[in-house]
């Protein structure tokens, strides 16, 4: 759906009307057909100044050529001396009259569905539609597009144009943009691609014009005047809903929207042009040539590009197929989607409130992203919204007024700041808080420092058990976070206790008691859960652990053997295996702190030997032997046993 016209033609300057030339396929500019008896011209110098001469009636508001090669004049109401003079020498000059003057339009706004022109030679170009702002891998600014806009590398240059001139089909300069970034269309390279994620569309256009004013935002079209003063927000990028309604935007057809449950195809692949772009489908979406690139959303989330599709005509459904934009951002390097972030709220305490020093601040904000706090004095502190948005960090220690101001950030994308003020009051100095090591743990590893949080500025004091005495500062910004370095190794029932002390006043102590203890031993064979047949019982058991540490045995509950660690192995001979489930409890000991591992085999019983079959009986369609002979003498006689044994016991136990 990428438009080219024949030529692109630009006499006014920045963000006004200009001459055209722009609308048709990508041929060379033919010369006007004039009536006899005139000289009008539509092509080289004689047309630019033709052109300059009748704009300056203040009723002409643009000036340019149309697919035939008719000269096209759009107008406001009222009598024209030069339009006059000009019909009536050349009968084919189209005249368009408009309500009013073409404006401004908005000219430093960029908003997704807006117009733009490529330029690919001195006298070719096209006209694709802008899909989403933008940031490049760097940060700066950046337009995302269909990547067959960019024309396998041809193009040179991108402009905006004038939005009144794309809904009149006749396109008007309005600003510089910039030059191609990254484009692909089908497989890299250009090539047709396969059926696959590797083929896409998609495209982005550096921003080379720093006037522009990149929003985030998708255009309705209901404001020609000002793309962006009726605009849908971005607030995500995501995968399409098949479920939901889906809207595009783009320069040729504006705002269109399909009902729900259009999306005819998920996950599919598109012959585009003749290469294979990774994306979906859906019904009832008008779109046409020239919104190539175009938005294509879910309320304010942000899910394709215009790729392709087929227009409406009688007899057949239209249809866009739209590049999946979560796949295609994964194919250009690092370039992102700029979304619409809410400005952070405060909560608690409610801006113009209390709060004690060293306590929580908590507001809300847009979910997942990273919450900037920038106060009047201070330094810059960042806290986290989880997935309901919440946030929190901890008040200064300074008592007084704290102003300070909230923002959200994701990526490259920043919400408005929103400016709060709290009072700081002071309050009975808590105990700190102790992150690592928890209260009960166990920790395989050595511990090298004890952390947690405290008042920003505060100095900490840990002492304990076994714990040499260290100090530290609480960092001075809304974390507070302390450190105190120690060396322990393996031992069991560690204390720490940890106070804070500010301002003149000590707290009480937090404390915290936790084991280190070395790792499992490793049982290597018999392997955990293996299976023997009888008389095939392992005989050794083996693995693998730390050198010089002390290895215990029990095998069954029997009597428990050790053994020590030698180049990282240990094994034991093993006893008599029971038939049935064996057990194997090993434990690793340092320093007399034991950490136990287990497993477990299995010993398959005897097999009984089979008895020939006398030939002499009756075949009765069964191996097993009748109840008769000596066969059945054993029977009776184990049925016997099994009896007494029953009276036996039930005599014993009366």
């Amino acid at each position: 759906m990428h438009r080219s016209p024949r030529r692109f033609t630009r006499t006014l300057t920045f963000g006004t009307a200009a001459a055209l030339g722009l609308s048709g396929l990508l041929i060379a500019p033919t010369a006007f057909a004039a009536s006899a008896g005139t000289d009008a011209a539509v092509t080289g110098a004689d047309y630019q100044k033709h052109a300059e001469v009748l704009l300056e009636d203040d009723l002409i508001q643009a000036v340019g050529t149309d697919a035939d090669g008719n000269l096209v004049i759009i107008k406001t109401a009222g009598e024209s001396s030069a339009v006059d003079k000009l019909t009536a020498a050349n009968p084919d000059v189209v005249i368009e009259e408009i309500s009013k003057p073409i404006e401004p339009t908005a000219a430093n706004d960029v908003v997704g569905g807006a117009g733009y022109y490529v330029q690919t030679s001195a006298t070719t170009g096209g006209l694709c539609s802008v899909g989403f702002s933008g940031f490049t891998p760097a940060g700066d600014p950046a337009v995302i597009t269909a990547g067959h806009c960019a024309g396998d590398g041809a193009a040179a240059v991108t402009e905006l144009t004038v939005p009144a001139g794309d809904v009149a089909d006749v396109p008007a300069y309005l600003a510089d943009l910039g030059t191609f970034g990254f484009a692909q269309w089908g497989g890299v390279g250009g090539t047709v691609g396969g059926e696959d994620t590797n083929s896409t569309d998609i495209g982005v256009i550096d921003v080379t014009n720093r006037a522009l004013n990149l929003k985030p935002e998708v255009t309705t079209w209901a404001n020609v005047a000002d793309l962006s003063a009726t605009t849908v927000p971005i607030t995500a990028v995501g995968r399409v809903d098949p479920a939901l309604a889906v809207s595009k935007s783009g320069r040729t057809t504006q705002y269109t929207t399909s009902a729900a449950g259009n999306v005819f195809m998920l996950e599919g692949y598109a012959k585009v042009g003749g290469r294979n772009v990774f994306g979906f489908g859906v019904w009832d979406l008008e779109s046409t040539q020239g919104d190539s690139g175009g938005a294509v959303i879910q309320g304010s989330t942000a899910v394709g590009l215009v790729s392709g599709g087929l227009p409406a005509q009688a007899g057949q459904r239209q249809f866009v197929w739209a590049t999946d934009l979560v796949n295609g951002l994964s194919k250009t390097g690092g370039y992102t989607v700029e979304v619409q972030l809410g400005a952070p709220a405060l909560t608690s305490p409610a801006t113009g409130g209390n709060v004690e020093r060293g306590t929580a601040i908590t507001g809300t904000g847009p979910a997942s992203t990273t919450i900037i706090v920038d106060p009047a004095v201070g330094e810059t502190v960042e806290a986290t919204t989880d997935a309901a948005g919440v946030f929190s960090f901890l008040a200064p220690g300074t008592l007084g007024a704290y102003p300070f101001t909230l923002q959200a950030k994701s990526g490259y994308s920043l919400s408005p700041t929103s400016a709060f003020s709290v009072n700081v009051i002071p309050a009975p100095l808590r105990a700190p808080v102790i992150t690592a090591p928890l209260d009960g743990s166990s920790s395989t590893d050595g511990v090298t420092e004890i952390t947690g949080t405290a008042v920003p500025g505060a100095t900490v004091t840990l002492t304990g058990s076994g714990v040499r005495t260290g100090t530290a500062v609480a960092t001075a910004n809304g974390a507070g976070v302390w450190r105190v370095a120690t060396d322990l190794s393996y031992g069991v029932g560690y204390s720490v206790s940890v106070t804070q002390a500010f301002e003149g006043q000590t707290s009480p102590a937090a404390s915290t008691t936790f084991n280190v203890v070395p790792t499992a031993a490793v049982i290597g064979t018999p392997a955990d859960g293996a299976s023997f047949a009888n008389g095939e019982a392992p005989t050794t058991v083996s693995g693998t652990g730390i050198d010089g540490a002390t290895i215990t045995l029990i095998h069954n509950g029997g009597t428990a053997v050790t053994t020590t660690v030698a180049n990282g192995r240990w094994s034991f001979t093993l006893g008599a295996s029971a038939v049935g489930a064996n057990t194997l409890l090993v434990t690793q000991s340092i320093d007399g702190v034991a950490t136990l591992a287990q497993s477990g085999y299995t010993l398959a019983a005897a097999q009984v030997a089979a008895v020939p079959r006398d030939p002499s009986l009756a075949v009765t369609g069964s191996d097993i032997l009748p109840i008769g002979g000596l066969a059945a003498v054993l029977l009776l006689a184990g049925a016997a046993f099994l009896t007494v044994r029953k009276l036996r016991i039930g005599t014993a136990r009366s």
